[in-house]
Parts: C-alpha cells; structure tokens; sequence
C-alpha cells in the first residue's frame, strides 16, 4: 500500500503556504493538461502566489491536495490560468532564472525556489 507523501520540500510548502496566509483561495490556479510529468491527470498543474517581489511562488497541486482539506477548484481560487499563459506572464523573470523554457519550465523553476530555502 502506498502512503502518499508531499514531494515539494517541507521550507517551500512552509514559504508557500506563509504568501498565500494557509488559504489556497487567494492563489492563482495553474492548468497543464499535456504535461507527462504528472502522475494524473486529475493533479496535473499548480497554484502560485506572488511574492513581495512579484515573483511566482509555485505549489503542484499534486501536494495542494494532500495539505489542504479540500482539493482547490480554479473556480474558487483568485483566478487561473493555462500553463501557456502563465509562462507569457512570466517569461521575463523565467529567463533570467535562466530556466530552460523546453520542454516545460515548472519543474526547474520548483528546484530553483526550493533551493533558494537553504543557505548553501
């Protein structure tokens, strides 16, 4: 049997979670329905909230699911968008992270807020 777990790292979920005060209702719910990254479908996507600095803090719903007490709707978030649209909005800050923009830029841009937890 398996236990599912958050894969996100427990100082991002804190530093997510700290942005959007605990209530996924205030984030911005991210739609990728052809990325092969995802485990299901039914998970496959995000929700971000900027920072003080207006840069994208990320969650995979995958792991929303198992923090909140309900799975998140994107008609009861602040709004949502398609990863398309969300990768315009950001495409100046995804570049000067240097993040590769193929085949998708989500996974290296969760690595990257991740690692910027840590002081190494």
């Amino acid at each position: 049997m398996k236990h599912p777990h958050c894969k996100t790292d427990a100082k991002h979920i804190r530093h997510f979670l700290n942005l959007c005060e605990g209530n996924w209702h205030s984030c911005i719910y991210v739609w990728c329905r052809t990325c092969n990254a995802q485990e299901s479908s039914e998970n496959s996507g995000f929700l971000f909230h900027p920072d003080e600095t207006g840069s994208p803090c990320i969650l995979p719903l995958s792991d929303a699911a198992l923090l909140f007490p309900r799975i998140p709707e994107p008609t009861e978030c602040t709004g949502s968008m398609s990863i398309a649209a969300f990768t315009e909005l950001y495409l100046p800050y995804l570049a000067a992270q240097k993040l590769p923009l193929k085949p998708c830029p989500i996974p290296a841009l969760l690595r990257l807020q991740e690692n910027q937890q840590y002081d190494w």
